[in-house]
């Protein structure tokens, strides 16, 4: 069974409650930093949602360093505060949900087999909503 396009994203806003300006930032990927064609969005996050294959791993700090907070598949937040993360997010991770279990199980996600692959980094896409 394919992966349907689109699966493995979150959505940030840069209010709460889900307003303001909004960019879609699809995985898996990583995002070391957040500054993207459309502006500087670290440290200027106010809400997010989290598609429906995506694990999220959110830090504090560009290149995934100091505190972390962790989002999983459809999970909303609408105000980042209640979390102290507020305006505090400067890199992330966006993980395939699904290839953890395979991972785990020993097997390849794209043809079943038992073989484990080692991961390797990529660069995620960003889609202005």
């Amino acid at each position: 069974m394919g992966v349907k396009e689109g699966d493995c994203y979150i959505d940030i806003w840069r209010d709460a409650d889900f307003r303001g300006e909004s960019l879609r930032l699809y995985g898996p990927a990583e995002y070391a930093h957040l500054w993207f064609e459309q502006g500087n969005w670290g440290d200027h996050i106010g809400s997010l949602r989290v598609g429906p294959r995506a694990l999220v791993l959110a830090y504090r700090d560009r290149d995934f360093k100091d505190k972390q907070v962790t989002f999983g598949p459809n999970d909303e937040v609408a105000d980042l505060s209640q979390f102290k993360f507020d305006d505090d997010i400067d890199s992330v991770q966006v993980i395939d949900s699904l290839k953890i279990f395979d991972r785990l199980l020993g097997r390849d996600a794209s043809d079943g087999s038992t073989e484990a692959k080692q991961g390797t980094r990529k660069r995620g896409k960003v889609k202005k909503q």
